[in-house]
């Protein structure tokens, strides 16, 4: 005879069926939202891939960039195309400063390191002193010259002379040229001991002036000059 089911049984399994197809129902509606999400978040997840991708998705090769507006492409992908290339190109060389340069090392002195120059300084001294304070105090003035590392130094003691106006009360004074090579911070330095002398020298020194000498005038060498009774004395490096 036919099998007879019992109604328990029955609902059983009408119950299975029934989650079945609403387990395939809730599937689909969650491919369906995740498909939706993804069309409405497409031109986001655009800006996050490779430039070269983004420019073959947006402008094909082949379409000229004119048939395109500025404003579709990204913002990332306009500030590139606006900005400048730069190109390597070799340094410019400036001919004037090279030749400015060969001619200053062609007047470089023979015999004296690179950047020194020949310079004269003119001491004025007060005329009270004895020839012994005389010498201490240019003594100090050589000391200068031994911290600058002056290089062939020559000391021309031109004696007592009237001053062609007063200076500090005084209307005539010793005139002694020194003549040397030095650095370019040398004049400087002599400067600077002038305005500062120290407690020894104030107010021994009436005038300093340091000049640089024409570098196409040759340097000077030991001399006496008898009509002046001027002392020269020979040349030594300190």
């Amino acid at each position: 005879g036919a099998v007879q089911r019992s109604p328990r049984r029955a609902y059983s399994h009408m119950r299975s069926a029934h989650s079945f197809a609403l387990s395939i129902a809730c599937n689909a509606l969650l491919v369906a939202l995740l498909f939706v999400a993804y069309q409405r978040h497409q031109p986001n997840l655009q800006l996050s891939t490779p430039a070269s991708t983004r420019m073959t998705s947006i402008v094909p090769r082949t379409a000229p960039m004119s048939r395109f507006h500025a404003s579709r492409l990204p913002c990332k992908q306009l500030r590139r195309s606006q900005a400048p290339r730069v190109t390597l190109e070799p340094p410019v060389v400036d001919s004037d400063r090279v030749i400015e340069a060969e001619a200053e090392r062609e007047r470089q002195p023979q015999g004296l390191p690179p950047g020194y120059k020949y310079y004269e300084t003119m001491l004025v001294v007060q005329p009270r002193l004895n020839e012994m304070e005389k010498d201490i105090q240019l003594g100090f003035f050589e000391k200068v010259l031994g911290k600058g590392k002056a290089k062939n130094v020559m000391k021309l003691d031109r004696g007592k002379h009237p001053l062609a106006y007063p200076m500090k009360k005084f209307h005539e004074a010793y005139y002694v040229l020194y003549s040397f090579a030095g650095p370019a911070q040398l004049p400087r330095m002599i400067q600077d001991w002038f305005n500062n002398p120290g407690i020894d020298s104030e107010g021994q020194f009436l005038r300093v002036a340091t000049m640089k000498q024409d570098p196409d005038v040759p340097p000077p060498s030991p001399q006496n000059d008898n009509e002046d009774s001027s002392k020269t004395d020979s040349l030594w490096d300190l």
